[in-house]
């Protein structure tokens, strides 16, 4: 799993860095939906810095580390002690999908070493759709671009996977875009 960034690059350059990244490897795999690939471009950009990877908090203000404690959290939202959020709901089930394409697509060997790959992808698939359905009940404008995710979530998982096997090696990279891959692990 990624490790702590020491050295900051600043959030436009790392979003022009991934971008020099995703765009030509997506396009030669034909994943060719602009505003798919301008969202996986944003995710690598935010989840780059730790606190974003870890920032949906339990009741207590923990950070949820793992898909299945993202889930719990979840779970509680429906308890009849707790009222419920729409927002709240939305936001869980984005960032699970956001972090299981994230750890499925750069991080893959870690999470089939921990045997959950597969769990991983299914969580990340359904997040993103009931995410969809969450946007269309709510007029929220990003349930075509959810849907999008959910329909395409393992070809996406594996484009990230093949982006980061030939264009995120560290030996590519100069200066702190070339550290940063370093301390990512990928």
């Amino acid at each position: 799993m990624p490790r702590r960034i020491t050295k900051p690059i600043s959030s436009s350059g790392l979003r022009s860095f991934f971008q020099r990244l995703v765009f030509p490897g997506f396009t030669s795999l034909g994943i060719a939906d602009r505003e798919v690939v301008e969202y996986v471009v944003d995710l690598l950009t935010s989840f780059a810095r730790t606190d974003q990877l870890y920032r949906i908090r339990d009741l207590r203000g923990q950070p949820l580390e793992t898909i299945a404690e993202m889930m719990v959290e979840l779970g509680r939202q429906r308890q009849p002690e707790r009222r419920w959020s729409f927002d709240r709901e939305m936001d869980i089930r984005r960032h699970v999908g956001d972090y299981a394409l994230f750890t499925t697509g750069l991080f893959r060997t870690w999470v089939e070493r921990q045997g959950l790959g597969g769990y991983y992808l299914e969580q990340g698939r359904r997040a993103y759709g009931a995410a969809a359905e969450l946007a269309q009940l709510g007029f929220v404008s990003q349930a075509r671009l959810f849907g999008a995710l959910e329909e395409q979530f393992e070809h996406l998982s594996g484009g990230l996977d093949y982006i980061r096997k030939v264009y995120m090696r560290p030996e590519l990279h100069g200066g702190a875009h070339g550290a940063l891959m370093r301390e990512l692990g990928v």
